[in-house]
């Protein structure tokens, strides 16, 4: 390593010196990035006053399936969000990047807050309204959560080896969600008990499309997905989860899915990523997509979509018409099916 020239050292003024103590004892290292986004809790986490200490007064946790704002993070490439607790001391606290995944951020504080609670009826009107579509890269879901039940027999040789899996359909702002949803069903949903939610009336067809594109359907993700985001799309289930399907052939048919496939043990970048979409779907449509990574691996896709979704929607066009999106992600590895002790 090429040593560095060293300098004697400047008299400090007092005002600079004290400015210099304050920036080594501040507990938490200072972010490098803003952002205007909310982290949709995944699990538990503590939220940490120091990235390098343990410290939580009040020992905050996230709730899993809650909302929270994101003030920042702590590098470029973060490991870490820093969020924002209006009722903890002090109210900016970390949290690691693998404890939940970001969303856009509604248009105010206030509204962010309003996530906590679901609206009371659903509004058809998010059909032509704006969605994001998400698409994980099932390997990477499973990497990470060796004990579900669709990742327990997961083998390069399975179709959703090699292509994107449906995540779910998601009506926006942020905040429309659980619309006309019972407490009970909201809480189960929330808390993960998604095989004690309702069962869904799909017809034979649906649910058997869903089973081959959405591997989650082996923890019951499809009554998760219908509760928490179905209920505000403004169609019955048959219909929405018909339509979300759709949007997702229509991914998996497309440059986009091959780009991962030949880069199975391979990192990508965002940008590689957003020029395929370019290329699949028109140029600019890589500006409407986000990368949702965990870990060091590319985990999911999430692709802004405006306009009516039908029978003859066209994915590029929907792209298109949407707002532009943060990358999110700057890229991680196209992780392959199985435990990869490697990596």
């Amino acid at each position: 390593m090429k040593r560095r020239e060293t300098r004697a050292p400047k008299p400090l003024r007092l005002c600079g010196f004290l400015s210099f103590v304050f920036v080594l004892l501040w507990p938490s290292a200072p972010f490098a990035e803003r952002l205007d986004a909310i982290l949709i809790a995944e699990q538990p986490c503590p939220a940490t006053v120091s990235i390098k200490r343990p410290d939580n007064p009040g020992s905050i946790r996230l709730v899993p399936g809650q909302g929270y704002r994101v003030v920042g993070t702590n590098r470029a490439d973060p490991s870490h969000y820093r969020l924002r607790f209006e009722d903890a001391n002090p109210k900016e606290r970390w949290v690691e990047i693998r404890c939940g995944h970001l969303e856009d951020a509604p248009a105010t504080a206030a509204a962010a807050d309003a996530r906590q609670g679901p609206p009371t009826s659903a509004r058809a009107g998010s059909m032509d309204g704006q969605l994001v579509l998400a698409a994980s890269w099932q390997p990477a879901f499973c990497e990470l959560r060796t004990t579900r039940p669709e990742c327990r027999d997961q083998t390069p040789e399975r179709p959703d080896a090699r292509r994107f899996s449906l995540h779910g359909l998601w009506p926006q702002p942020i905040g429309n969600s659980y619309c006309g949803v019972g407490e009970r069903e909201r809480t189960l949903s929330s808390s993960g008990q998604w095989r004690r939610l309702p069962a869904l009336d799909l017809d034979a067809t649906t649910r058997a499309r869903l089973n081959a594109l959405m591997p989650g359907t082996l923890s019951d993700l499809q009554r998760h997905e219908w509760f928490k985001h179905g209920t505000c799309y403004g169609t019955d289930a048959d219909t929405y989860f018909d339509y979300s399907l759709l949007l997702l052939e229509q991914l998996n048919a497309s440059g986009v899915r091959a780009l991962f496939e030949e880069n199975i043990g391979k990192r990508l970048s965002a940008t590689r990523v957003r020029a395929a979409f370019d290329d699949a779907f028109g140029k600019g449509a890589g500006e409407r997509v986000r990368l949702s990574c965990s870990e060091g691996l590319i985990e999911e896709l999430r692709i802004g979509l405006a306009g009516v979704v039908d029978d003859t929607a066209e994915l590029g066009e929907l792209i298109l018409a949407a707002p532009k999106r943060s990358p999110d992600c700057r890229g991680g590895w196209v992780d392959r099916a199985g435990v990869d002790t490697a990596r």
